[in-house]
């Protein structure tokens, strides 16, 4: 299942020149509709799934290219209507109802991604708008987020292992997979030596 966006711009326009019916009339294979309401919103999600893939440009490109769709969702919330429909490949049977849950798995999956993203890192408040930069960074941020989310030996919240590497070298390199176990595991008992000096150091001075 691949979401077709602005990057593939052909693609897209063969999409909507065949819903235009350019090349001959273009008939569903099937079609789905569901619908959710709760927590002051109502949800409609319509999927149109086609056979017809030699309408698409340059569809044998594709590999195991079977079907495409064109999914729409319309949403009120707080009273405001907004409409949103994005159109994908799939190797799947042009099956509305399968290919509508595919769909539906895959948004609510970024959704999620971006709420951390969001509250992590604040990528709704960045102003990073010039030429390429804002798709950067944004590469950037999912691959630190990755990178954070896969280290499991250290206990800690997303948010405070995102602030470690600033003054950690061992985090840091342990991160970015520059060392070895062991050598982690040994600059960790250095570090927890270091601690434990101080403290001696400190309770004694206390004493006296």
């Amino acid at each position: 299942m691949l979401c077709v966006k602005d990057n593939h711009s052909k693609l897209v326009e063969s999409f909507l020149l065949a819903q235009a019916g350019v090349g001959g009339e273009l008939v569903p294979t099937s079609i789905s509709e569901t619908s959710d309401d709760g927590h002051g919103r109502s949800e409609i999600r319509r999927c149109w799934a086609f056979d017809a893939v030699e309408r698409l440009y340059k569809a044998e490109q594709w590999a195991d290219l079977k079907s495409f769709a064109i999914v729409e969702r319309e949403r009120i919330v707080a009273g405001k209507p907004t409409r949103e429909r994005r159109y994908y490949i799939s190797s799947l049977p042009s099956d509305s109802t399968r290919i509508a849950h595919a769909v539906r798995s895959h948004w609510e999956v970024e959704n999620r991604l971006h709420w951390r993203l969001d509250v992590q890192f604040n990528e709704d408040r960045s102003t990073v708008r010039t030429g390429f930069a804002a798709n950067n960074f944004a590469i950037v941020r999912h691959i630190v987020m990755n990178l954070l989310r896969l280290n499991t030996p250290r206990k800690g919240s997303i948010k405070t292992k995102r602030m470690l590497p600033a003054t950690s070298d061992t985090f840091r390199a342990e991160l970015l997979g520059v060392m070895s176990e062991g050598a982690i595991a040994m600059e960790r008992e250095g570090e927890m030596r270091k601690c434990q000096i101080h403290l001696t150091v400190s309770y004694s001075q206390g004493t006296k």
